[in-house]
């Protein structure tokens, strides 16, 4: 099967969705496979360093080549990007010499080491995910602050693809933030930082726990900052300033009356 790697990043170019850090990650680091996947468009193993992508998308669905991404919904392209962000964080953590990085990489790397320190480690729950002000406190493993932290950065990149795409008609390459178009995407930004449709899981690393629940969805004290979605508008997604002023004024508003626990 010829590697999708390339033509996954010269049709993401052409569609005009980022690009920029997929580049940085080596093309045989990402073991691509096609699969009849029931629920998403892709998945990612980080222990096997493996991007599966749904058949579907596979060119005559035959699972030989990359499909033309243009026959991708927008939600399907968000989950796509969800997956790649995944593959990212998985390259730099992975890198033997993390100072042979790209500067942009290793500022990657530098944000997320500090915040699985404390912010993604000693954290709120929501054992009950309806119940929004039922919390519990933890303090995770490496594996599950790490998940957190993935699931975290990738849900909102995923969000961002989606919502861009549906703004701009599925033709980002073709458009530019207009005052209209900044108002509405921070509404929806508003609508789902207050719906808890950004807030990051893990699935516990505890059998015993894992049998209670398959998932733990963290409470919106531990949801993701302003300075890490800075980080990932302008330099992930090659947003413009205006845009990520707006997601920092936006998460910087508390929709809880808890405090953020401390690891002082």
């Amino acid at each position: 099967m010829r590697h999708p790697w390339p033509a996954l990043i010269a049709q993401a170019e052409a569609r005009g969705l980022p690009t920029g850090f997929l580049k940085e990650i080596a093309p045989d680091f990402v073991d691509v496979a096609f699969e009849d996947l029931r629920t998403y468009a892709a998945e990612y193993h980080p222990e096997r360093h493996q991007m599966i992508l749904n058949l579907r998308l596979s060119f005559n669905e035959a699972g030989g080549a990359l499909a033309d991404l243009t026959r991708m919904t927008h939600h399907d392209l968000g989950l796509l990007y969800h997956e790649l962000l995944h593959a990212y964080l998985d390259y730099l953590f992975s890198a033997s010499d993390p100072t042979a990085l790209s500067p942009r990489a290793r500022r990657a790397l530098a944000l997320a080491t500090a915040q699985l320190h404390c912010h993604y480690r000693f954290v709120r729950i929501n054992p009950i995910r309806q119940r929004r002000t039922a919390t519990e406190l933890r303090f995770l493993s490496d594996e599950d602050a790490w998940e957190v932290l993935n699931e975290t950065w990738a849900v909102f990149v995923g969000w961002a693809i989606w919502t861009k795409l549906e703004l701009f008609h599925g033709q980002p390459r073709e458009g530019t933030w207009t005052p209209e178009l900044l108002h509405e995407w921070r509404s929806r930004l508003e609508a789902a930082h207050r719906s808890g449709e950004l807030l990051g899981y893990y699935e516990p690393d505890d059998p015993e726990e894992r049998r209670i629940a398959r998932k733990r969805f963290i409470a919106p004290t531990n949801a993701l900052t302003p300075q890490e979605a800075e980080f990932l508008l302008r330099e992930i997604l090659e947003e413009p300033r205006e845009l990520a002023d707006i997601a920092k004024a936006v998460l910087a508003q508390k929709v809880t009356d808890e405090s953020t626990p401390s690891c002082q």
